[in-house]
């Protein structure tokens, strides 16, 4: 079996530069006139946003199998400078109205597994152990 030297190993890898953006909750009151829903909502158009123009790799809670809350979340951005990073993690709207902190750490991701299948017959996407049903837009 041929071996591999590292210098050439970490040629081969795909790096793809990120930046995970931890956020944390402050003791800061809503904004008058402002509700948790529709904060929340505007953090979730937000985040769709940011998904569909191919720059969120991931983003979610900090909540473990029973449920409980551990903190606020992450955000992981797929950009190539930590300016693009802040100015995308500081219009984040919890942060944007200081009800998050955000701390931001540059990660190269340099390996992982994503496992797709597209069944077209079916309408169904599976996604790791996920699965979708798809139906085509009206």
């Amino acid at each position: 079996m041929a071996t591999t030297s590292r210098r050439d190993f970490t040629r081969t890898l795909l790096r793809e530069q990120c930046y995970l953006c931890f956020m944390r909750p402050t003791d800061k009151p809503l904004p008058a006139g402002r509700t948790a829903a529709d904060i929340r909502a505007e953090h979730h158009d937000y985040l769709v946003g940011l998904e569909r123009s191919g720059v969120l790799f991931a983003a979610g809670p900090f909540v473990d199998e029973t449920g409980a809350r551990h903190g606020a979340g992450l955000i992981i951005l797929r950009v190539r400078t930590r300016a693009e990073a802040e100015t995308i993690a500081f219009a984040e709207p919890y942060t944007k109205l200081g009800l998050r902190t955000m701390e931001l750490t540059p990660w190269q991701r340099n390996e992982g597994v994503l496992n797709l299948k597209l069944r077209f017959a079916d309408g169904v996407l599976e996604v790791d152990n996920r699965t979708y049903a798809l139906k085509p837009r009206e």
